[in-house]
């Protein structure tokens, strides 16, 4: 039985175009990834595109005498079954994609050992619980050739083994060495801030080729081990929020009267929270594209974003209203660059429940189809409190504390507290937040998270530092 590993591979990337060729470790990143699956004696060949810039890929591999075979730039599945095309039908393929340097041999065999003790046709890394960047599939040659004739969709043809795995089922995998959390451990290259973090992870070793992921991974985790507890916190979702989240207010603008953000700052600070462990930003609605200028694709899967809703004109019909909210949703998804929000929330109760309740519906309908995962209220005053009732569903209460501290008044925090204990998260809203202030905010038990804005703060990190602390 003959095993061959085929690395997909094109320059086209949308989020960082040419990185195939990006130089780690003295060479192209395609390079490195061939020579680390190759480094046991498995044969290798790169799938890439007929288009004129993958040329280049082409050009580069033929010199540094790596196999390699081009066909559709969209069909992928057409390479795989061209690449294959020598091959006996119960030989096996190994499915690498060329942006994932720091996965080898040795992951592939005890990915290919699990598979033929399990006897499936089809196994793969489970991403769910290894880092993103680790990924590896193994199937046989037969199983993609009946992919190949059989399967139409656009996303099966594109993602190479969906309809293997729906048709012959599929071995889940995570090998000995994982270090569990998928997302703090991340090693791929999928933008610029990855480039960065993976080129460093190969600058200082001898042998970038022969150095097992197993000890690429121990180098990455103890450097994200370093920046403390938070950030080895796993992605947070729905009501699973870190204590301190992260607001939009200012940050990245110039000075108090500018309307002009920095990126790089926006960048930096939002690069800063997450890689603290920071679950979520909270964004204003005149600064949801903020998030998008912040959260680079490495950054997205990390932070969930929740936004606020502008204030809804009340005096309009119920259709009115719906037209409203729908606007609103719209608009924040093209801001924030990504079709689905963590949690959208009404800037108060009493939109919520215009017309009706027509809003909160409208709201619903998107919970319903997976594009919103929260839906909240922000209490515009006290006596919403006790409107939080007529809302079915409610997953999150912001409540200001930027003009004091009414909502701590024994009669409302005990409704709150109520409220709390039914399963909605409640945050609290603060712009200055001194260390001090935020630990005040999280020792009251029905307040779940703090919402810092990082430009009002004065030490973030102090934040952070104290409420890893408690």
């Amino acid at each position: 039985m003959r095993t061959r590993v085929v690395i997909q591979s094109r320059l086209s990337s949308s989020r960082l175009p040419g990185k195939a060729l990006m130089t780690v470790a003295g060479m192209p990143l395609i390079e490195l990834v061939a020579r680390r699956a190759s480094r046991t004696g498995y044969e290798v060949i790169v799938a890439t595109s007929v288009e004129p810039y993958d040329d280049r890929i082409a050009a580069h591999l033929s010199r540094v005498g790596i196999p390699v075979m081009r066909g559709s730039l969209d069909d992928v599945l057409g390479r795989f079954v061209q690449a294959t095309s020598d091959m006996e039908p119960t030989d096996r393929v190994v499915r690498l994609t060329g942006d994932n340097p720091v996965a080898d041999a040795l992951l592939v065999e005890e990915l290919i050992t699990a598979l033929d003790t399990d006897g499936h046709t089809y196994g793969r890394v489970d991403i769910e619980k290894v880092p993103e960047g680790l990924g590896a599939e193994v199937f046989t040659v037969e199983a993609l050739r009946a992919a190949g004739e059989q399967a139409f969709r656009a996303y099966d043809r594109e993602h190479v083994t969906p309809w293997i795995r729906r048709e012959l089922g599929e071995l889940l995998f995570a090998p000995a060495e994982n270090p569990g959390d998928p997302v703090a451990y991340r090693c791929t290259t999928d933008c610029l801030n990855d480039y960065d973090r993976i080129s460093r992870l190969f600058d200082d070793e001898p042998d970038p080729i022969g150095v097992p992921w197993s000890r690429l991974v121990e180098k990455l985790k103890a450097h994200v081990d370093a920046l403390g507890p938070m950030a080895r916190r796993a992605p947070r979702q729905g009501p699973r929020l870190t204590e301190i989240v992260l607001g939009t207010r200012r940050v990245g603008l110039a000075g108090p009267r500018s309307e002009r953000r920095d990126g790089s700052v926006v960048r930096d600070t939002f690069a800063q929270a997450v890689n603290r462990g920071v679950s979520h930003v909270v964004a204003d609605p005149r600064d949801t594209v903020v998030v998008r200028q912040g959260t680079l694709p490495a950054l997205q899967q990390r932070l969930g974003t929740i936004v606020k809703l502008p204030l809804l004109a009340r005096q309009g019909t119920p259709r009115h209203l719906i037209t409203q909210v729908r606007a609103s949703v719209e608009r924040a998804f093209a801001d924030v660059g990504q079709r689905k929000l963590a949690g959208a929330v009404f800037a108060s109760v009493e939109d919520a429940l215009a017309g009706d309740g027509a809003p909160w519906k409208r709201l619903r309908d998107y919970q319903l189809v997976g594009s919103v995962v929260e839906m909240g209220v922000m209490l515009g005053d006290t006596h919403e409190v006790a409107l939080l009732g007529g809302l079915p569903g409610l997953d999150l209460v912001i409540v200001p504390f930027d003009q004091g501290d009414r909502f701590l008044a024994q009669a409302i925090a005990d409704q709150l507290a109520d409220v709390a204990s039914g399963g909605v998260t409640i945050l609290a809203s603060i712009a200055d937040a001194s260390p001090e202030r935020a630990l005040e905010l999280l020792d009251v038990p029905w307040i779940s998270s703090v919402i810092v804005d990082p430009a009002l703060t004065p030490d973030l990190d102090a934040v952070l530092d104290a409420a890893e602390a408690r």
